[in-house]
């Protein structure tokens, strides 16, 4: 037998966010413990917990809410896209200066996903993950212009421009409350 979840939220076996938000009993269930504990906010309405509840309201026949829907879309803002528009705006001033071509175009860069990773993970998940997020933008500058990677400072740049995301994002964060 498997010990128990160490959670204030575990229940007699159900996860009592899960629950609340399905408006059904959720059962534990350790991988969605492990993610939930990751997000931004753990142990709360997150996209872990919406989506067991929206699992669990599917299992016994019942439609998701439109609030539950809502929880797991990733954030539409947030320091991926602060990210995205400080690259566009590189991207605009190089091209003005003839060097359009130093940076992948936006269609071709697969950036949309690195925007939605880093819009979900936040500033402390970006913080976390920030040597990952920096080496998969290095990888894909690399795949549009080889010889980027002997470069010494390109690393560095990324890792200027993530720090910068997360400091504009977090300015907006407490200016918008």
């Amino acid at each position: 037998m498997s010990e128990p979840i160490d959670c204030p939220h575990n229940v007699d076996g159900y996860c009592q966010v899960s629950t609340d938000l399905a408006q059904m009993p959720v059962p534990i269930a350790r991988d969605a413990c492990a993610a939930c504990i990751l997000q931004t906010h753990p142990r709360t309405k997150n996209s872990v917990t919406c989506s067991k509840a929206i699992q669990y309201r599917s299992y016994v026949g019942m439609l998701p809410t439109e609030e539950l829907l809502e929880c797991v879309k990733p954030p539409a803002r947030g320091v991926g896209t602060e990210m995205e528009f400080l690259i566009e705006r590189t991207r605009s001033f190089l091209q003005r200066i003839g060097l359009g071509w130093l940076l992948p175009p936006r269609a071709q860069c697969g950036c949309s996903d690195t925007r939605s990773f880093m819009n979900q993970q936040g500033i402390s998940g970006c913080l976390r993950n920030r040597r990952q997020i920096t080496t998969e933008i290095l990888q894909r500058w690399s795949n549009h212009l080889p010889a980027i990677r002997f470069v010494p400072l390109a690393r560095l740049l990324i890792g200027f421009y993530l720090k910068l995301a997360m400091r504009r994002f977090q300015k907006k964060e407490i200016a918008h409350g």
